[in-house]
């Protein structure tokens, strides 16, 4: 049996590896977790970033533009969301986790009937927070629902196991 010291001290060097290998994304998982989400949706939310600007890795790029120059940042968001345009990782994050509510409890009914963002946090499940996310907050097309489920499984192995 380790001594709580010692488990303090794996967890401890995990982290510090997480950080080291993955910066942004464990800071975004760091800053979700903070906010009190459960690691299924943080796994969906990273898993949408992950393929946003993350190359299907957690290797997360924040400071992308599409080839347009038309969408920005962890989530691409559009020149209708200017207010987070080039602005640093953290105020990405805080500006998330601030619009989400709204953008569940508008559009919710994407995923499934009178869904809000309470159903969104009470998800058990990795892959459904990816999807939900998907259609919830990115509304992104369907095409590409099946990668964001299995890069939320990636994040969830990375960040949990």
């Amino acid at each position: 049996y380790l001594t709580y010291l010692e488990k303090y001290a794996i967890i401890k060097q995990k982290e510090e590896k997480r950080m080291e290998e993955y910066p942004v994304a464990t800071m975004i998982w760091n800053s979700l977790q903070e906010q009190g989400f459960n690691d299924y949706v943080c796994a969906g939310i990273l898993g949408n970033i992950m393929t946003e600007v993350g190359g299907n890795t957690l290797e997360i790029k924040y400071w992308l533009t599409n080839s347009s120059n038309r969408y920005y940042g962890i989530c691409q968001w559009s020149t209708g969301y200017k207010a987070v345009w080039y602005e640093n990782l953290e105020y990405q994050i805080n500006f998330l986790i601030d619009t989400m509510p709204y953008e569940f409890n508008t559009y919710g009914r994407s995923y499934t009937k009178g869904f809000d963002y309470a159903d969104f946090l009470a998800l058990d499940n990795a892959e459904d927070a990816a999807t939900a996310f998907a259609k919830c907050y990115e509304r992104c097309g369907s095409s590409s629902y099946r990668t964001r489920q299995k890069n939320a499984v990636k994040a969830l192995k990375y960040f949990v196991d």
